[in-house]
């Protein structure tokens, strides 16, 4: 009985550690490959509302391919379902996807500056308003 609990926690924290491991590559190339297609354009000679729909749409096709991704991941076969009654798809890791999560916006340089001019932008209006009152 304890030789088959250790068994299927050891091949838990294998499949956990080979799972991050795919949603760090998976989403590192997915991440770099998304900030390739976004357009060259500096973010402080667009208007506000085409700054906050560019970075709105950007955060929509990161939510597509996160979700993506982590049903590919899920329904791959892992080569120790079965071992000590483990199965893989039932794996709550697998539905946190946080490593990729993180891996797609920190690639995001595009995106960062985008955010930065957004920010710098609604500090004015901010100002603005506290001059007010």
């Amino acid at each position: 009985m304890i030789s088959h609990t250790v068994g299927f926690y050891s091949v838990k924290i294998l499949a956990i550690f080979i799972i991050s491991v795919m949603y760090f590559v998976t989403g590192s190339i997915f991440s770099l490959l998304l900030d390739q297609a976004i357009p060259n354009v500096d973010p402080k000679s667009l208007s506000s509302v085409v700054l906050m729909l560019e970075t709105g749409v950007i955060f929509g096709i990161i939510g597509v391919i996160y979700y993506l991704n982590r049903m590919m991941l899920k329904y791959m076969p892992f080569f120790l379902d079965g071992f000590f009654g483990f199965r893989h798809i039932l794996l709550h890791d697998m539905a946190s996807g946080m490593i990729i999560g993180y891996i797609l916006y920190a690639y995001q340089d595009k995106l960062i500056e985008m955010l930065k001019e957004l920010r710098i932008r609604y500090q004015r209006i901010e100002q603005t308003i506290r001059n007010l009152f």
